[in-house]
C-alpha cells in the first residue's frame, strides 16, 4: 500500500478504533465494582464522607463492645444523623486531603445510596473526563489530532487508570485537574489573555482542592517558563505569577485548615517517613511506568525489586549492544559483542528466580520500558524545546520533589505509584506522540512502519489484556495491606461462632475486612490491655488481626497461646502487611 493510500486508510479508521475502544474503556471502567476489595483508605473516605474521623470511629466502637457488621456499616453511609457541615469538619482533621472529591462524594452518595458500586461510580464517571481532557492537551503541545487519538486509545486501556477509576479516591478526578491545568497553561501562554489567564486559574483552583501535589505541578509551569525565557515571556511570567496567585488566594480557606491542623497533618502523614529504601523506590519509578501501559502477572516467589534492578541493568546493556554494534567491523567482533551480551544476561539472570510468568513478564516488561526511553528521546530530538521541556517538567513536578523530600526525612513517599501521576502522563504522551510520527512519517520506511503498527496493536493488546485479567482482582500496588482480605477471610469463613479482635490503631483494617466476612461473625476493638480470655466461654474460634508485639506478649505472660495461621507476602520494607492470629483453645 502506498504512503498516501495508507493515510486515507489510517484517518477512517481510527475513528472506528477510537469508538469501540472508548465502549470498551467505558465498559472495563464500570463493571465489578462492587466486587474489588473495598481496602482502608476508601473506608477512610465512606468514614468521613458519613461525617466520622478515623478516631472518632476507633473510640467508639472501643466502647461498643461487641459488636456485628451492621454497626461497622453504620459509619460508612449518609443519613440524617450527620450533616453536610459534619463530613466537612470530619475532613478537616485530615488536612492533608484537599476536600473536593470528598465533598463531591457526599452529595454523589446523599443522591444515590450508600452502596460500595455507588460510591465507586464517581470516579468511574469523572475518569471518563480524562478522555478530551488528554486529547485537548496533545493539541495543544503538538497541534496534531493523531497524537490526541492514539494518547485517548492508549489512555482507555491503561490498567493503572482503569484500576482508580474503580476506586473510592480521589486520583481520577486529580488525573482530570492536572491534564486541565497543563492545557489551561498552554492555552493561555499561546492566546495570552485575560479570559484564557483566568482559566488557567480556575483550574489550579480545581487542581488545589483535589489535591495538595497539585501545588508542585503549578510550580514547575513556572519552572518552565524560566527554562524557556527571553525578553518576550517576561509578561508571561508577570501574568502566571499574578493568576498563580489568584489561584492560591481562592485555595487561602484550606490553607487556613492546614495551618490550624498542622500536627494532625503531620501525624496523618507519619507513614511517609522512615523505611528509605533507595532500591524500592526505583522499582516503583519503574512499575509505575510498566502500569501506564501492561499490569504484568509476578510469580509469588519472584522478588520485585530485584526483578526491576535486573531490568535496568538489561535496558542498560541493551542500549549499549545497540550504539555499539554498527561500530563493529568484522564478524570476529561482532561476535564477541552478542557473545558478551548473552553472558551479561545469564550473570544478571542468576540473580533472580526464573520461572515461565517471571521470564514472560520480564521480556514484556523490557519492551514497554525500552519504547518509553525510546519514545521520551525521539520527542526530545524532533521538538522543539518549548515542547519537551514542558513534557519533562511535568514529569518531574512529583518524582524530583518526593524523592527531595524522601532523601530528607529517610521516608518512603515516593513508593507511592499514585502520587506519580504526572510522570505516567508525560510518559503515555511522548509515546502517543513517537507512534504517530513513525506511523505518518512520509520518510519511513514501510518496514518501519509496519513494526510500529505492530507496537501499537501490542500495546493495545497488553493493555486490553492486563484490564480483562483484573476484572475480578484488585491489584496489589493499589489494595495496599487489605490485597490479602480475601485469603484472610477465607480462613475466618470456615468456622461459627466467630469473634474478630483487632486493636483500635487497626480498626480502619477490620472495617475493610467485614465486607468480605460472613453476617454472623463479631467485632471487638480493644486496647492492647483487654483482658480477651473473658471471651473464650462465648465463641469457639477467636482471631486476631495484626497484633502488636505488646499485645502478643501480653497474652504470653498471662498463659493466652495465640498461633500465626495467614502471614502476608512482603515485597518491600515499606509496606504494611496483615496477619491473622488465633488463640488457641
Amino acid at each position: 500500500m502506498s504512503h498516501s493510500k495508507y493515510l486515507k486508510v489510517f484517518n477512517r479508521s481510527p475513528l472506528f478504533l477510537l469508538s469501540t475502544i472508548l465502549l470498551l474503556g467505558c465498559f472495563l471502567r464500570f463493571i465489578h465494582l462492587e466486587s474489588k476489595i473495598f481496602w482502608v483508605d476508601e473506608v477512610a473516605t465512606a468514614v468521613r464522607v458519613s461525617g466520622y474521623t478515623v478516631t472518632e470511629v476507633a473510640n467508639s466502637l472501643l466502647s461498643s463492645g461487641i459488636v456485628n457488621r451492621d454497626i461497622l456499616l453504620l459509619y460508612q453511609t449518609t443519613d440524617s444523623a450527620k450533616t453536610f457541615s459534619d463530613s466537612f469538619e470530619a475532613l478537616t482533621k485530615s488536612p492533608e486531603h484537599a476536600p473536593l472529591y470528598f465533598l463531591l462524594t457526599r452529595l454523589w452518595m446523599q443522591w444515590w445510596g450508600n452502596s460500595i458500586a455507588v460510591m465507586r461510580s464517581l470516579s468511574a464517571s469523572l475518569s471518563l473526563l480524562i478522555f478530551p481532557c488528554l486529547y485537548w492537551l496533545c493539541r495543544e503541545l503538538f497541534k496534531e489530532q493523531l497524537v490526541g487519538w492514539l494518547g485517548v486509545m492508549l489512555m482507555e486501556v491503561s490498567p493503572f487508570y482503569v484500576a482508580y477509576a474503580q476506586e473510592a479516591r480521589p486520583y481520577s478526578l486529580w488525573t482530570v485537574a492536572i491534564l486541565l491545568m497543563s492545557a489551561s497553561f498552554l492555552r493561555a501562554l499561546r492566546i495570552n489573555s485575560r479570559w484564557s489567564w483566568s482559566l488557567y486559574s480556575c483550574c489550579l483552583v480545581l487542581g488545589f482542592y483535589t489535591s495538595l501535589f497539585s501545588i508542585y505541578v503549578a510550580l514547575f509551569y513556572g519552572i518552565y517558563l524560566l527554562l524557556v525565557f527571553s525578553k518576550k515571556r517576561i509578561k508571561l511570567i508577570k501574568r502566571y505569577i499574578n493568576y498563580s496567585a489568584i489561584a492560591l488566594l481562592a485555595f487561602l480557606p484550606w490553607i487556613i485548615v492546614i495551618v490550624s491542623n498542622f500536627t494532625l497533618l503531620s501525624e496523618n502523614t507519619s507513614w511517609m517517613r522512615g523505611n528509605f529504601n533507595l532500591a524500592d523506590i526505583v522499582a516503583v519509578y519503574i512499575g509505575t511506568n510498566l502500569l501506564v501501559f501492561g499490569d504484568l502477572p509476578i510469580s509469588s516467589d519472584s522478588d520485585p525489586i530485584q526483578t526491576a534492578t535486573v531490568l535496568i541493568a538489561l535496558l542498560g546493556g541493551l542500549f549499549t549492544g545497540l550504539k555499539l554494534y554498527p561500530h563493529c567491523k568484522t564478524k570476529l567482533a561482532k561476535f564477541a559483542l552478542t557473545f558478551s551480551l548473552l553472558s551479561f544476561i545469564l550473570l544478571l539472570s542468576s540473580f533472580i528466580y526464573l520461572d515461565w510468568t517471571t521470564i514472560i513478564g520480564a521480556i514484556v516488561a523490557l519492551g514497554i520500558l525500552s519504547i518509553s526511553v525510546y519514545s521520551v528521546y525521539y520527542l526530545i530530538i524532533n521538538t522543539t524545546s518549548d515542547r519537551w521541556l514542558f513534557i519533562a517538567c511535568l514529569m518531574l513536578s512529583l518524582p524530583l520533589p518526593l524523592l527531595v523530600t524522601d532523601l530528607i526525612n529517610q521516608g518512603q513517599s515516593s513508593t507511592a505509584p499514585r502520587y506519580l501521576i504526572p510522570f505516567q502522563l508525560g510518559i503515555l504522551i511522548a509515546v502517543s506522540y513517537t507512534l504517530a510520527n513513525k506511523l505518518t512519517a512520509i520518510k519511513t520506511k514501510t518496514n518501519n512502519i509496519k513494526f510500529w503498527r505492530l507496537v501499537l496493536a501490542a500495546l493495545l493488546t497488553l493493555g486490553i489484556f492486563s484490564c480483562i485479567r483484573n476484572l475480578n482482582l484488585s491489584p496489589f500496588y493499589q489494595k495496599g495491606r487489605n490485597i490479602n482480605n480475601p485469603a484472610i477471610a477465607k480462613i475466618i469463613n470456615r468456622h461459627s461462632y466467630t469473634l474478630v479482635v483487632v486493636e483500635t490503631d487497626e480498626a480502619m483494617d477490620v472495617l475493610s475486612l467485614a465486607y468480605s466476612l460472613n453476617p454472623e461473625v463479631k467485632y471487638r476493638v480493644i486496647t492492647p490491655e483487654e483482658n480477651i480470655d473473658r471471651y473464650r466461654d462465648r465463641f469457639k474460634n477467636i482471631y486476631i488481626l495484626k497484633p502488636s508485639e505488646h499485645l502478643k506478649q501480653r497474652l504470653e505472660k498471662t498463659g493466652i497461646n495465640i498461633q500465626q495461621v495467614y502471614r502476608s507476602q512482603v515485597f518491600s520494607a515499606d509496606e504494611f502487611p496483615l496477619d491473622l492470629w488465633q488463640i488457641e483453645n
